[in-house]
């Protein structure tokens, strides 16, 4: 998935989606879901940050280079799901969230997940059948004082060749979001194998 994903029509704003891969900007991720959640939803702090950040991919979204909209993706064995997807207010009238949801899920598509999951608030649940989404069940649910249901999307076919454990390692090596752009470590293959390490082994032997 090539990255920056950025489009601009006209005098439209720059729109650009990426991989959060930087401490940088995931605080701009945690500080975009701080400003929605916390500011306007008024969800308490330990029910937000939920001790789930650390194992999970984040995507950020920018306008003109302004972080805009943030999304939380976590992998399950056979389905991706979506979460903590946020608009800061002053961005919403550009229609950013149907674009930034299909964007992920093209990412999870590529990745070779079939299904994305994700938990709606009911105001919002004919704004996700817009991207394909449907409801799991009848079932509704609630937490931080919101009412949700559970939505879930089949994803079609990836255009690419989904990794196996037959892809070539290097491109295994390459980040989540750029597979099919050469990384850093193809550029150390320059280097050869020197193994800088073995006479640190041969040492330990001997001691």
């Amino acid at each position: 998935m090539a990255v920056p994903e950025t489009t601009g029509i006209s005098n439209r704003p720059v729109i650009t989606i990426k991989l959060a891969s930087t401490s940088d900007e995931l605080m701009q991720c945690y500080a975009l879901r701080a400003a929605v959640y916390m500011g306007e939803q008024h969800c308490p702090y330990w029910e937000e940050f939920d001790g789930n950040d650390y194992t999970a991919t984040h995507l950020i979204l920018y306008v003109d280079g302004e972080p805009a909209a943030s999304m939380r993706l976590r992998w399950f064995a056979s389905f991706a799901k979506f979460e903590r997807a946020v608009v800061l207010k002053r961005y919403r009238s550009l229609g950013l969230f149907l674009p930034f949801v299909t964007w992920a899920k093209d990412m999870a598509r590529k990745k070779g997940y079939t299904k994305a999951y994700l938990h709606s608030q009911r105001r919002l649940w004919e704004i996700m059948e817009r991207v394909g989404f449907h409801k799991v069940d009848d079932r509704s649910f609630h937490f931080s004082d919101h009412e949700y249901g559970a939505l879930v999307c089949d994803l079609t076919a990836a255009d690419c060749e989904v990794p196996t454990v037959f892809t070539d390692p290097m491109i295994l090596n390459r980040p989540e979001d750029r597979l099919d752009m050469p990384g850093i470590l193809e550029q150390s293959m320059e280097r050869g194998a020197s193994n800088p390490h073995a006479g640190w082994n041969n040492d330990r032997r001997a001691n």
